[in-house]
């Protein structure tokens, strides 16, 4: 009721003065049926900070975990490894554990979220889909932006700064966040760890660096080189319920300092009907792992040090000829892997990926479009030392298929696909960091038949109504049991989604989504932290020319958690939530906007996982500025 009355009366004060919303042309925005774009500026709408959150806007994502507690994402149910998340062209870098940070602070790029029912930049997509990173480069003699936000929990500042010449351009930006501890919702029942008001060893900081440059030798020829620094240190809150006389091994710990620098080289022709692209990439990756024996958070174990590096590269080349287009694609990428300190022995892990890919288009005619791609990938574990002392594994290696079939006629858009896919266990599924856990060193890769359809109608510029239906077939599933991880018989995902964008009446743009998910394993167990039903109800309202009004509600339907307070296979109940925020923007000039707003408005008390409350009502400011 709250809800409602909130977007009630929202609605009918804007009534006085009526202002004309400029249209977004759906058919002509070379949106693919299948894909989602989140632009900056919805980012800036929900003051959406770190990938994380942007990517939470989108109801087919599900908040899970990674093996060390912290948040991840789960696109449709099918886990935080089997997604790929591509910057440009390039992988984005994954821990041992297959886990990208989703916490990187990033503000002012445009996602693309592909729904996995096509081929992706680097072959047959993933189980999980691909979200593309979609940065720009400047085009002008000089431009620049600032923009900050603060709240009563946190603050977050960027700047960038770029400049084109004639042949040559570099741009630079610097990101800092930061946060004490965050408040918890005044509904919140205390335990005897956690009292109500701020959340224990929730604090964080975490500054980003990032340097571009490229030039044009001529119209087909493109070079460029890109660095990122990252230096973070956090706290992991501890579960709520944790026992305090005998606590789990890690109930109380903190990553301090987590850094990472990557290296990215760029290399592109287009020349009429072929084009070609060379990707090569190098991370370095650190963190410390802080473990202590009391919440008081003084008096720590012995540190534990993990040290990646990854080195890598992927060539592309395209081919066009009247109605076909055919594309290879190789990757090669080498993953090395060094854990020390604990009290424990050094361990090594190193493995070399390959993938190659051939896809290839067909536009038999302008309605009519026909997709498919094979992908083979090679595995080989060159170092496997873990705290177990095994043996490297035997290479593991996979085929994957996908076909894809469009119809497109006037406002009307038809497609469906079918695929064979494949994710390989990462390197911490297959061997222990710890001696108390179990290594699987012979785990198979999970497999998937994997079958889309969906529908797409448009009937002007200013509507879009896309309906998804999927269902997948899974076989070999990998799953955390019995302290190790195992492949389970099968498990079987199927759900839909539809979404509608509109800014059909002259001074509101309404989006509309809700995606409906079911999971179950060969046991019949519901899959972990994916919610059954998601809903999220957006409306932007134009007050006059200078002032916006924003308003969403969000529906997240229960889930099962494991009992991450004692470490069983236990799975616990989580209860729906609803969640409303909004936020008023001004427009102070033509170069400068300020927004004030509220995120979770109605003070809800939840958990996104069993024993971690989520943050209360916060408030906000948000300036931004522009020069170009």
């Amino acid at each position: 009721m709250k809800t409602v009355l909130l977007f009630s009366c929202l609605s009918s004060c804007i009534w006085a003065e009526a202002v004309t919303l400029d249209p977004i042309d759906i058919r002509d925005s070379g949106i693919e049926p299948g894909t989602v774009v989140l632009s900056k500026d919805e980012a800036w709408r929900t003051d959406s900070v770190t990938l994380q959150e942007r990517l939470e806007n989108d109801t087919s994502f599900a908040v899970t975990t990674d093996n060390k507690g912290e948040p991840a994402l789960s696109f449709r149910g099918l886990g935080f490894r089997a997604t790929e998340y591509m910057e440009d062209g390039i992988p984005l870098y994954r821990s041992s554990n297959g886990f990208i940070d989703s916490k990187l602070t990033m503000t002012d790029t445009e996602l693309q979220v592909h729904n996995g029912s096509g081929t992706s930049p680097l072959g047959v997509s993933a189980m999980g889909g691909v979200v593309e990173i979609v940065s720009k480069n400047p085009t002008k003699q000089f431009e620049s932006r600032a923009e900050s936000s603060l709240s009563n929990n946190d603050e977050y500042f960027h700047t960038y700064a770029g400049s084109k010449g004639d042949n040559l351009y570099i741009q630079a930006d610097v990101r800092y966040y930061h946060r004490s501890e965050y408040s918890l919702s005044d509904d919140y029942t205390p335990t005897l760890l956690q009292p109500k008001g701020k959340r224990i060893n929730s604090d964080k900081i975490q500054k980003t660096m990032t340097l571009k440059s490229g030039f044009f030798i001529d119209d087909t020829l493109h070079f460029a080189g890109k660095m990122s620094s990252t230096r973070a240190r956090y706290g992991m809150p501890p579960n709520i319920y944790t026992d305090l006389d005998v606590p789990v091994w890690d109930a109380y710990s903190r990553i301090d300092p987590k850094n990472l620098d990557s290296f990215y080289l760029y290399g592109d022709y287009d020349n009429d009907d072929l084009t070609l692209s060379l990707r090569a990439y190098y991370d370095d990756y650190e963190d410390i792992f802080k473990i202590y024996d009391a919440p008081d958070y003084l008096s720590s174990w012995p540190e534990v040090t993990y040290h990646d590096h990854r080195l890598g590269t992927v060539f592309k080349g395209i081919l066009s000829k009247e109605k076909h287009t055919g594309t290879f694609i190789f990757q090669a990428e080498e993953n090395r892997h060094f854990r020390s300190g604990g009290e424990l022995a050094d361990a090594k892990y190193k493995a070399t990926t390959f993938k190659a890919s051939l896809l290839h288009l067909w536009e038999p005619s302008i309605s009519w479009q026909l997709e498919g791609g094979l992908s083979y990938t090679l595995i080989q574990s060159k170092k496997a030392a873990d705290a177990s002392a095994m043996e490297p594994p035997e290479n593991k290696h996979t085929f994957d298929a996908q076909v894809k079939i469009t119809y497109a006629e006037d406002e009307n858009t038809f497609y469906g696909s079918i695929a064979k896919k494949s994710r390989m266990p990462s390197m911490s599924e297959m061997f222990t960091f710890f001696p108390w856990l179990n290594a699987n060193p012979g785990l198979k890769p999970e497999q998937s038949i994997q079958y889309d359809a969906g529908y797409r109608y448009s009937p002007d510029e200013k509507t879009s109504v896309d309906l998804s239906l999927y269902y997948y077939d899974i076989k070999d599933l990998i799953l955390y049991r019995d302290r190790g991880y195992i492949n389970r018989e099968k498990a079987e995902h199927y759900g839909a989604q539809i979404q509608m964008n509109t800014s059909y009446f002259d001074r509101n743009k309404i989006r509309f989504s809700y995606a409906y998910t079911h999971t179950k394993d060969s046991t019949g167990e519901t899959l972990e932290y994916i919610p059954l039903h998601q809903l999220r109800i957006e409306d932007t309202i134009r007050i006059d020319q200078s002032l916006t009004a924003y308003i969403s509600y969000r529906y997240t339907g229960s889930r099962y958690s494991p009992n991450s307070a004692t470490y069983t296979d236990e799975q616990l109940k989580l209860r729906a939530y609803h969640l409303v925020d909004a936020q008023i923007t001004y427009q102070l000039s033509d170069s400068a906007d300020c927004r004030i707003g509220i995120k979770n408005l109605l003070d809800e008390s939840y958990e996104w996982r069993y024993g971690y409350p989520a943050e209360g009502r916060s408030y906000y400011v948000r300036l931004e500025w522009k020069l170009e």
